[in-house]
């Protein structure tokens, strides 16, 4: 290709040594290959996945979407119908919601809606790698403030690292990868101190204690972005939403976002799911009961310390290299994602939580990977 003929080509290659690559790791089919294993072989514990919904209910539920769909329509009132089921889930105005392709999208909807060259952004660090992607694809400058030790927040030092330029303040609650939910009155004061935005990804909030949601209608700048794909369990489908005021939901939908973002089988499918609140809440309970269960485990492993958890998976810090650990757990077909360094922890990994059978063979092979013999 001529470089000198295409200058755009210069800009993008000048753009894209500032951004780094999301790393999926292994696939399930990629390492069953890898190790001449069936797919149905390999435990996958990397991606936050819910496990405990129960795919014979998602298959019949989809076929039922399927069987009243029509392929050739753009999705209209799928919108509209989905809108008012969620205001009835979270208590608030249809307005009051916009719908897109999972909360990733809405990360970059608010990204493109409020940044510019040259503004700022805040948020956390250690937490979800994709607001800092989506700050600096607006050529805005990303800020990133240390949690405390005991992964609190900061909020004296995230307030005062805020700047006329800053128009944006993203926080994870509960937090990715620390698996942790912020107090209540420390993100009350952080929107109502912050001049800018600030946007709340309660994408693991259905297994924690309080959403932020109850306090919507009382800031103007406070944004909550949610997800389909882990307490409802259709991470594929790729559905999530966005909670703010109706003006900034309404402008957001009708101005910065593209039409028809989201498919009708999503649609209907999160409208089915909506239906079936109490098998939701039904499996959030036996996921929690787990995760109990597996962090008493893992805490009474020599060399592991399992932290507790607000989300679907849980955050452990070893003393041995996460880098051996990892890979001889992907040598015995099971992936979990290595965090490295989290804060002061040198070696951490996160694991989903999954059913107690998956949960039995990761910890089984875990110990086999410290060099323990299961006890």
């Amino acid at each position: 290709m001529n470089k000198e003929r295409n200058p755009w080509l210069k800009q993008i290659q000048k753009d894209e040594q500032m951004l780094d690559s999301y790393d999926i790791g292994e696939t399930i089919e990629g390492l069953a290959r890898k190790l001449d294993k069936k797919p149905s072989e390999i435990l996958k514990l990397n991606s936050n996945e819910n496990f405990f919904m129960p795919i014979n209910l998602l298959r019949s539920l989809l076929r039922e979407v399927i069987e009243d769909s029509d392929p050739r329509i753009y999705p209209r009132d799928e919108y509209d119908e989905l809108k008012e089921a969620l205001g009835r889930y979270v208590h608030v105005s249809p307005e009051q919601i916009v719908i897109g392709t999972g909360s990733d999208q809405m990360i970059d909807l608010v990204s493109r809606a409020l940044l510019r060259p040259g503004d700022e952004a805040l948020s956390i660090e250690p937490t979800f790698s994709i607001y800092e992607r989506s700050v600096k694809i607006q050529q805005a400058i990303y800020t990133p403030i240390p949690l405390r030790e005991d992964f609190s927040l900061d909020v004296d030092k995230m307030l005062a690292s805020a700047t006329p330029k800053t128009k944006l303040l993203f926080l994870c609650s509960p937090n990715n990868p620390t698996a942790n939910q912020f107090k209540l009155e420390e993100i009350q004061c952080l929107v109502e101190e912050f001049r800018g935005l600030v946007a709340i990804d309660e994408a693991y909030v259905e297994f924690a204690e309080h959403s932020i949601v109850k306090i919507i209608n009382e800031y103007e700048n406070l944004i909550i972005l949610r997800t389909f794909s882990k307490a409802f369990g259709i991470a594929s489908l790729r559905v999530g939403y966005a909670v703010s005021n109706t003006y900034l939901a309404s402008t957001l939908a009708d101005k910065f976002q593209m039409p028809y973002t989201v498919s009708s089988i999503g649609l209907r499918m999160g409208l089915k799911l909506l239906d079936k609140i109490e098998v939701i809440k039904a499996v959030i309970k036996e996921l929690k009961s787990e995760r109990s269960r597996l962090i008493s485990r893992l805490n009474k492993i020599d060399g592991v310390t399992a932290f507790n958890s607000d989300t679907n998976f849980v955050l452990i810090s070893l003393k041995k290299s996460s880098n051996e650990v990892c890979e001889s757990l992907l040598r015995k077909g099971i992936i979990v994602r290595n965090t490295g360094s989290i804060l002061n922890l040198k070696d951490c990994i996160r694991v989903s939580i999954a059913p107690s059978i998956m949960m039995d063979a990761f910890i089984a092979m875990l110990r086999e990977a410290l060099g323990e013999n299961d006890g």
